[in-house]
């Protein structure tokens, strides 16, 4: 079973790895305003907010499964199509349904794991580590192919070959849900609203802080994605020239080479030093980035900033979800990840709109005060985050006794 779902989350990773880490350069390229690259990339956010009642649905109306397999089959349309968009009217329409597939497509594969995993505290850091080299897999194999075939290098990161390919593991993806185990929806002696019922588990200062670092990661999250790809552009044309900036979707994946370790190591990490202290580990590594970031240059410490994405994402996103799915019983495990998901996407869109107007209000003419300065206003709003969460989260049970949430859950069950 581990391998099956550790496909799942390669595939669906591997669709997103396609379209989010060049997205901005895209519409950059496209002429977009960064206001306009800033609302379209928003919109992952909005739709985020709605997942409740898609956890409400899988947990007790459809299988998880059918839905992945439907938002599967819709990405798939939406990617091939994406090319042909070049107007901004047309790209935010395009996005947004996109995202309406996605972002369902991303809490269904964490339900349907968390639901099929004898030890998901043991067990989830193994089979999400495919889902990060899913997401570094895609442009690798094309620049291989590209170099060996000769194909122009235009096509990397928005060129619909490129898209296509996102496309067709869409398809795959789709097709792979309907071949897992799919648990009935619980409907008998359960709470009849089941976000509702998560978040009665949920309540507290422990949890308070929890959402806080997630919402505070995601809202200074945006200036890192959109962010990242356009210094990384600029400092690659102005050392090596513009023929050098193919290579920019691949140097993005740097930071999920050590990620794949780390996940591996998870299961370690939260047994020695507790879910507080993971998540203590991923908030710091998440300053020290902002920090390399917000002094600009030289290249090799933007690029060395990228390695530490591994620790922020096992050690505070995953962490974090691990710890709420052992905080509630089985027949609300969507529901809970749907919680996750709407404090991700309210800050996920709050911070693109914010990191957009930021750009808007700095000038552009001014290198050293455009993308490095709102780094360094990231670092800051991280810092107060990190303070207070080390003040305020304090989980009552002893996470570093692995097996305690799977006994937690079974007697739940």
């Amino acid at each position: 079973m581990i391998a099956r779902l550790a496909l799942m989350l390669f595939l669906q990773n591997a669709v997103g790895g396609v379209l989010v880490p060049m997205f901005s350069v895209r519409l950059d390229k496209l002429g977009f305003s960064p206001w306009q690259i800033a609302v379209c990339s928003a919109v992952s956010g909005l739709i985020a907010m709605g997942s409740p009642l898609l956890g409400q649905v899988a947990d007790r109306m459809l299988s998880p499964n059918r839905i992945l397999a439907c938002c599967g089959v819709w990405c798939a349309i939406i990617m091939a199509s994406m090319p042909f968009v070049e107007t901004y009217q047309g790209m935010l329409l395009t996005t947004l349904g996109y995202w309406m597939g996605a972002m369902p497509m991303s809490l269904m594969c964490s339900s349907i794991a968390f639901s099929l995993l004898e030890n998901p505290e043991r067990d989830f850091g193994k089979v999400r580590m495919w889902g990060t080299i899913g997401w570094m897999a895609p442009p690798w194999i094309v620049l291989s192919l590209g170099a060996i075939m000769g194909w122009d290098r235009d096509f990397l990161g928005g060129g619909a070959l490129y898209l296509g390919i996102g496309a067709f593991l869409s398809l795959v993806l789709a097709g792979h849900a309907l071949t897992l185990p799919m648990p009935p929806p619980r409907t008998q002696g359960v709470a009849r609203l089941a976000p509702l019922a998560a978040l009665r588990h949920l309540s507290g200062t422990t949890f308070a802080c929890l959402a806080l670092a997630i919402f505070g990661w995601c809202l200074i999250h945006p200036f890192n994605v959109q962010g990242t790809p356009l210094l990384l552009l600029d400092l690659l044309s102005d050392e090596y020239g513009q023929e050098s900036t193919h290579w920019l979707p691949a140097i993005l994946t740097l930071g999920q080479i050590p990620e794949v370790a780390i996940m591996m190591l998870l299961p370690l990490a939260i047994r020695v030093l507790g879910i507080r202290g993971s998540m203590i580990l991923g908030l710091g590594a998440w300053l020290t980035t902002l920090l390399m970031l917000s002094v600009g240059k030289p290249l090799a410490m933007v690029v060395g900033s990228l390695l530490l994405n591994g620790l922020v994402i096992a050690n505070l996103l995953v962490a974090g979800q691990v710890y709420l799915n052992g905080e509630v019983p089985k027949d609300l495990k969507a529901s809970v990840q749907s919680v996750f998901f709407t404090v991700q996407g309210l800050g996920l869109m709050i911070g693109n709109l914010a990191f957009g107007g930021l750009r808007a209000a700095i000038p552009e003419s001014d290198f050293d005060s455009d993308l490095p300065t709102i780094f360094g206003i990231g670092a800051g709003l991280t810092g107060l985050i990190f303070l207070v969460f080390l003040a305020g989260f304090h989980p009552a049970r002893n996470t570093r006794a692995s097996g305690l949430s799977l006994k937690k859950e079974l007697a739940n069950g």
